[in-house]
């Protein structure tokens, strides 16, 4: 028989809480470390992304084959403002929206068919003011009079519907907000029909002026080209095709 403790010699209540207090804490922390580790040894999967170190690898050819940052500059967007990434892709611009838009602020990422990365990276980057839209080929699906700017970027050649879609963004744009253009055009090719150079997944700049303006938007800015084109990883591009930018505003 094992003799018990005298009651000196007995560990208190609130020693024994603190004992599992403690206990809990370092399975918890040995959970952690194995996780860390387990996300150490993994490979990184631009393929098929769905960890931040994964998106990061994709999203690193952004910057020196779109100028990314000047993009995301032409919007002018603050803290608090709504908007939109009209055909958001894989969401990287959506995650750059959402960064400067804040918390008090509302990015929407529109895509006509929201793919499993959009998704995966809403998750992975804990994007609480994003807000995954599934459009239509007639309708983003904004809120009317609202947001202070849109984007689309390599998406305008895909609109099957450029008439409607531009009227459902004219409207979902508040007086004065900012629909950003950029889209690829390769200079030789700008003399065929709009239809063939849709099938080139380009389109001219100055047929994409001609229609925002007819939609009642006021083109106030236009580069072209706003990147040359330069061959490298990461240029998905086959052809010396650059890149152009255009700005327009909702007249107040």
């Amino acid at each position: 028989m094992i003799p018990s403790l005298s009651p000196s010699l007995r560990p208190s209540k609130r020693t024994r809480c603190n004992l599992v207090l403690v206990i809990r804490g370092l399975i918890a922390l040995a959970a952690i470390s194995s996780t860390l580790s387990s996300q150490e040894s993994r490979p990184v999967n631009a393929g098929n992304p769905s960890t931040i170190e994964d998106f990061r690898a994709v999203d690193a050819s952004r910057e020196p084959y779109q100028r990314a940052t000047d993009v995301v500059a032409a919007l002018g967007v603050s803290r608090g403002d709504w908007v939109a990434d009209v055909g958001a892709g894989a969401g990287y611009y959506s995650l750059r929206l959402a960064d400067l838009a804040g918390a008090e602020g509302r990015v929407f990422a529109e895509d006509i068919s929201t793919s499993g990365w959009l998704n995966a990276r809403v998750k992975a980057f804990n994007l609480h003011n994003v807000e995954v839209v599934k459009g239509e080929v007639d309708d983003p699906k904004l809120p009317a009079d609202r947001l202070a700017a849109v984007l689309i970027v390599d998406s305008y050649h895909h609109f099957t519907n450029y008439t409607a879609m531009l009227d459902k963004i004219r409207h979902a744009l508040k007086p004065g907000g900012r629909l950003v253009i950029a889209d690829y055009s390769f200079i030789e090719h700008r003399s065929q029909a709009r239809a063939d150079q849709l099938k080139l997944h380009e389109i001219d700049s100055a047929l994409v002026r001609a229609e925002v303006e007819q939609a009642g938007l006021q083109v106030v800015r236009c580069e072209d080209p706003f990147v040359k084109w330069r061959p490298g990883v990461g240029n998905t591009r086959a052809s010396a095709t650059d890149l152009w930018l255009m700005v327009a505003v909702r007249p107040q």
